[in-house]
């Protein structure tokens, strides 16, 4: 099964749910485009060293939108054209929002929508966070684009997820940031919630 993840907005918490779903599960990774440095694949290669990682579809150097890097950097690619990996369990990790620009013409959600598989939708708690998670969902709703769950990373705010469960009535997973100490335990946690979903 391939699975893309996919966030609410830029920094909502996709590497770390990667990591851990990887963990978990046995997934593979693959990064779809990779700007600036640190890689993400490091972070998922330092807390399940067992992953295999595939190299990124695009990396630049640049940590701006992808459209940004592109023209800096003078790079040559079309985003719809980037091929995903072979593999019978991988995790897709997409790059900022769902309408982060994939290139000068189109954003992730374009190239999910071209390849289409189901996704985990990744978010945080944040003052705005319930506006930019059902944007989300309802972007993800309209173009029929299978929801597996709402991952929020984070401690958890009991007054985003009752309005968010009784206006959109989604799934949602807890998990917390984690750290070296307690990464395997967060991963537990990850595999318990998403036993009874996939």
């Amino acid at each position: 099964m391939k699975i893309y993840v996919v966030g609410i907005h830029t920094g909502a918490g996709k590497t770390h749910f990667s990591a851990a779903f990887c963990e978990a599960f046995g997934y593979d990774y693959f990064k779809l485009i990779q700007a600036g440095s640190p890689k993400d694949s490091d972070f998922v290669a330092k807390f399940s060293p067992k992953t295999y990682i595939f190299k990124e579809g695009v990396f630049m150097q640049t940590p701006a939108s992808p459209h940004a890097g592109k023209k800096l950097e003078n790079l040559s690619y079309k985003g719809l054209e980037l091929t995903l990996p072979q593999s019978e369990n991988l995790l897709i990790e997409t790059a900022g929002g769902l309408f982060t620009p994939l290139d000068e013409k189109t954003t992730m959600i374009d190239y999910i929508v071209t390849f289409k598989h189901p996704c985990v939708l990744v978010g945080r708690y944040y003052l705005g966070s319930i506006n930019h998670t059902l944007l989300s969902l309802k972007a993800l709703d309209s173009r029929e684009i299978p929801l597996i769950a709402l991952v929020m990373m984070g401690e958890r705010d009991e007054h985003f997820d009752s309005f968010i469960q009784s206006y959109a009535k989604v799934k949602i997973v807890h998990l917390p940031f984690f750290t070296e100490s307690d990464f395997k335990a967060k991963s537990t946690e990850c595999k318990k919630a998403f036993d009874s979903i996939l």
